[in-house]
C-alpha cells in the first residue's frame, strides 16, 4: 500500500489529490484488512472538488514533503469524496460533532486501525496537522491504552447518539406551536439585511419555503415581509451571479455581498423553486427575474450530454494574479469595467455599488443593494428604460467575460452526476413551470426525469449517481418526489407506478425496528457506524423527504397508509423542533398541512393543462398537489371524471367539492 492509488479512481475530488506526496488510499472494506498487519491509525480525510479549504489545506500540507513523510510513515492515509460517499461523510461528521460541536469541510479524522474516530477538526494550518500528527502518533505508540479507551467511549457516545435520536413521543403539531417556533425564530433575524443576524449567511431556500408558507396561511405580514426581503436580497446581493446567473453556496458577510464562490446544484435546484413560490405569493418580478436567471445557468453551465446535471463549480480558478484564485472568474478590476465604455457609466457605478470604498480585495463584485424599481425611481426614468439599460449592461458584461477566458479560465467543473441534486432541479423546474407556464420549464422538468430514469433507476434499485452504486435514503425519497411532480405536470400515471416501486424499496432496504425514521444507508457492520438523518440543513434530511414523499404519494394514490407512514414521522419530530426550528424547516412545511390542511387541485378534460396553468400562473396556495388527466384517469382523483369538457376540483385532504368549469370560482375555493 506504499503509493498513492488514488489516480485509480473516477471521482474529480480524489484525482485532485492523486499527484500529492501522501501515500493515499480510497474506501474500500478491505482497507481495514490491509491495514491490520502494520496496525497503523488512519487519516480519514473528507471533502469536495469545489471545496477552497479543502484546496487550501492541500496546497499547505498534502503536497508537502515533510507533511507527507510523516503521514506516510506513521499512518494509513484515506480520501473520500463526501459527494460520492455521503454515509462515509455522515458518519464522520457525527464524530467531529459529539467531539467538538461544530463540522465542516475538510473533515480530517484520526481514526483506530479498525476506522473508530478518535481525533479530528476540519482545515488544520500546516503547523497544526504535523503538530496534531505527532501527537496522536507519539500517544498510540507510547499508551495505545489510552487511544484505545478513547475509540471505545467514541463508540459509544456514537450509539448514544442514535438512540437519542430514535427517543420519540408522538404528538400532533397545532397552530400554536408553529407560533412559538416562527417566534423565537423571528427574534435571531436580520431585519435590515434579511437572513439571520451576523455572517456568514447561507441560502437555506427549505427555511425560507417554510416561512413563506406560514406566512401565506396565518396571514402574518411580519414573516412574510422578512421572507420575501432576504429572498430579494439573496437575488440582488453578489451571493447571485449576476452575469452569468447561479447562486453561490453562501455569503461570508451579513449583507449578501462577498459570496464563498463555489456554486452547487443542490442550492440552484431549491433556490429557483422557491424564488418561483416568492414570485407567485408576491407578483414581485425580481423573484421570477431570478428564477429564470437559475434555469439558463444550469443549462448553459451544467447540463452534461447525458442529460444529467453536474454536481458543481469551484470557487477557485487560474487568472492573471494567480495560478488558483477564489473568485477570479467572477469579480473585475476598476480597469476592465473602464474599458467596456458601460453606456451611462454613473448610473451603472450607482446600480452595482462601484465606489472606491467597495471593492473586495482590490476587485469589485457586481451586486445590487436596491432593486431596478427604485433605482428607476431614483434616477427618474421609466421601468422600461431601465431594463434596456440593465439588458445592455448585461450582455457588455458577459461579452467581455467571454473574452478574457484566455486569462480568466472557467472554474472546474465537477461532473459527477448525483440522483438527489438532480431530483432537486426537477422539482425546481416544476415550481418554475408554475409560475411561467408558457415557457418550457415542463419540458426541462421532463426531459431530465427521462435522463433519471435512463441513468438511475433499474427495475430493483435507484443509484446513487450515474455509474455508481446503490442509492442512499435521500436518493430515493427524492426521486420519488421527482416522479410524482412529473405526474403533475404531464397526467402520465407510470411516474406514479415508479413512484410507488420506489417506496416499497424504501421500506425494504433502510426501515430500522420500532423506529419512525430510516436509516441513511442499507447495511452496516457496527451499530455506531449507523446514520440517521432527520435534521435538515442546505439540503433538507433524507427523513423529512421520505415523510414528504411518503406523504405525497399517499395523496395521489389514495392508500392511506403511506400517509399514516408520513403523519407518524411527523410526529415523531414534534418534541425535537422548538429549540431550532431552523433545523427542521422541510419537517415544519410538511406539518403545516396537520394544522392547516393540504389542498389538490384536479383539472380533467381536454384543456387540463392550460387551465391548471392558468390558475397557478398568478396564485400560491400552499401545501397543495395538482392533478390533471386529458381523459379519465385510474388514481382515486381522476377515476371517472373524464368529460369532453374540461372540469376543476377542488379538494381538501381527498374530499372533493362539486366540479366547477369556472377558473374564478375554482380559485376562489383553492385559496379559502
Amino acid at each position: 500500500m506504499a503509493s498513492n492509488r488514488l489516480s485509480e479512481s473516477k471521482s474529480l475530488y480524489l484525482l485532485q489529490h492523486a499527484g500529492n506526496p501522501v501515500h493515499w488510499q480510497m474506501w474500500s472494506k478491505d482497507l481495514f484488512r490491509d491495514n491490520a498487519p502494520e496496525h497503523k491509525l488512519m487519516i480519514i480525510s473528507i471533502g469536495y472538488s469545489s471545496c477552497h479549504w479543502c484546496h487550501v489545506m492541500e496546497e499547505e500540507s498534502f503536497e508537502d514533503a515533510e507533511v507527507a513523510e510523516l503521514m506516510n510513515t506513521r499512518y494509513c492515509a484515506v480520501k473520500v469524496d463526501r459527494e460520492e460517499r455521503p454515509d462515509i461523510d455522515a458518519r464522520y461528521m457525527n464524530a467531529l460533532q459529539l467531539m467538538t460541536g461544530t463540522g465542516g469541510w475538510p473533515l480530517n479524522i484520526i481514526a483506530l486501525p479498525d476506522g473508530t474516530p478518535v481525533y479530528g477538526g476540519t482545515y488544520f494550518s500546516r503547523k497544526d496537522w504535523m503538530a496534531a500528527l505527532t501527537q496522536v502518533a507519539d500517544l498510540w505508540q507510547k499508551e495505545p491504552e489510552q487511544v484505545l479507551s478513547y475509540g471505545e467511549q467514541m463508540r459509544e457516545g456514537l450509539q448514544q447518539m442514535i438512540q437519542v435520536t430514535l427517543k420519540t413521543k408522538p404528538n400532533s403539531f397545532s397552530a400554536q406551536d408553529f407560533e412559538d417556533v416562527v417566534g423565537f425564530w423571528m427574534r435571531t433575524v436580520d431585519p435590515v439585511n434579511g437572513g439571520p443576524n451576523g455572517a456568514p449567511k447561507f441560502p437555506l431556500p427549505s427555511n425560507y419555503a417554510f416561512l413563506l408558507d406560514y406566512a401565506c396561511h396565518t396571514g402574518d405580514s411580519n414573516v412574510l415581509d422578512y421572507c420575501l426581503l432576504s429572498l430579494e436580497k439573496m437575488a440582488l446581493g453578489g451571493i447571485f451571479d449576476w452575469v452569468h446567473g447561479g447562486i453561490t453556496r453562501y455569503s461570508t458577510d451579513r449583507f449578501w455581498k462577498v459570496p464563498h464562490f463555489e456554486k452547487m446544484l443542490y442550492d440552484n435546484g431549491q433556490i429557483m423553486g422557491v424564488f418561483a413560490k416568492a414570485f407567485r405569493a408576491s407578483a414581485k418580478g425580481t423573484f421570477l427575474t431570478a428564477a429564470e436567471a437559475v434555469a439558463d445557468f444550469l443549462e448553459a453551465e451544467m447540463k452534461l450530454s447525458n442529460g444529467l446535471f453536474a454536481s458543481a463549480l469551484d470557487a477557485d480558478s487560474a487568472t492573471l494574479e494567480a495560478a488558483r484564485e477564489e473568485g477570479g472568474y467572477y469579480t473585475w478590476t476598476s480597469a476592465e469595467l473602464d474599458s467596456l465604455e458601460l453606456e451611462q457609466r454613473t448610473r451603472f457605478n450607482d446600480y452595482f455599488d462601484i465606489t472606491p470604498y467597495s471593492a473586495w480585495e482590490g476587485k469589485y463584485i457586481l451586486h445590487r443593494t436596491n432593486s431596478l424599481d427604485f433605482n428607476c425611481k431614483e434616477w427618474g426614468i421609466s421601468i422600461a428604460e431601465g431594463l434596456r439599460l440593465e439588458n445592455v449592461w448585461h450582455e457588455a458584461l458577459k461579452n467581455a467575460s467571454k473574452e478574457r477566458l484566455k486569462t480568466h479560465t472557467k472554474p472546474v467543473r465537477d461532473n459527477k452526476a448525483l440522483c438527489t441534486w438532480n431530483a432537486l432541479v426537477v422539482l425546481g423546474f416544476f415550481e418554475l413551470h408554475l409560475a411561467a407556464p408558457h415557457k418550457g420549464y415542463m419540458e426541462k422538468a421532463i426531459e431530465l426525469l427521462r435522463a433519471m430514469r435512463a441513468h438511475l433507476f433499474e427495475e430493483d434499485a435507484v443509484l446513487h449517481e450515474f455509474g455508481g452504486g446503490q442509492g442512499f435514503l435521500d436518493d430515493h425519497a427524492t426521486f420519488g418526489l421527482a416522479l410524482l411532480k412529473g405526474y403533475a405536470l404531464t397526467g402520465n400515471e407510470e411516474y406514479v407506478v415508479d413512484a410507488k416501486n420506489i417506496a416499497a424499496m424504501i421500506g425494504e432496504k433502510f426501515s430500522k425496528e420500532a423506529s419512525s425514521f430510516y436509516l441513511y444507508a442499507a447495511g452496516g457492520d457496527n451499530a455506531w457506524e449507523e446514520v440517521i438523518e432527520i435534521e435538515d440543513n442546505v439540503i433538507p434530511s433524507a427523513n423529512s423527504y421520505t415523510a414528504q414523499f411518503f406523504y405525497e404519494l399517499g395523496c395521489y394514490t389514495g392508500d392511506r397508509t403511506w400517509i399514516d407512514r408520513s403523519t407518524q414521522m411527523m410526529e415523531s419530530i414534534h418534541g425535537k423542533v422548538f429549540k431550532h426550528g431552523q433545523n427542521f424547516s422541510n419537517w415544519l412545511n410538511l406539518a403545516l398541512m396537520q394544522s392547516y390542511g393540504s389542498k389538490e387541485l384536479v383539472v380533467v378534460g381536454p384543456e387540463a393543462r392550460a387551465i391548471l396553468g392558468s390558475m397557478t400562473e398568478n396564485n400560491y396556495r400552499p401545501n397543495t398537489l395538482y392533478l390533471q388527466s386529458e381523459h379519465q384517469g385510474t388514481l382515486p382523483l381522476t377515476l371517472h371524471r373524464g368529460s369532453d369538457a374540461s372540469k376543476i376540483y377542488v379538494c381538501e385532504n381527498g374530499a372533493c367539492n362539486l366540479p366547477t368549469s369556472s377558473t374564478k370560482e375554482a380559485e376562489q375555493l383553492w385559496k379559502t
